[in-house]
């Protein structure tokens, strides 16, 4: 399971490294999060810090 926590992290860390995130990047993290069927606390907790960083400004979110 951390093995995929860690693989998530590095996808997130890699999309924002120009502080942009696009809309492919944004779909290839959601199934990563998503496409096992075991949603945990931890990769929620990724996904709601990604959102929380769009709607706070410190990332742009492109198309």
């Amino acid at each position: 399971m951390t093995d995929n926590i860690d693989k998530i992290k590095i996808m997130i860390d890699t999309a924002l490294i120009d502080k942009r995130l696009n809309r492919k990047d944004s779909n290839l993290i959601r199934n990563a999060i998503y496409n096992d069927g075991q949603v945990t606390k931890e990769k929620i907790r990724l996904w709601r810090e990604l959102q929380a960083k769009v709607t706070n400004g410190e990332i742009l979110l492109e198309n």
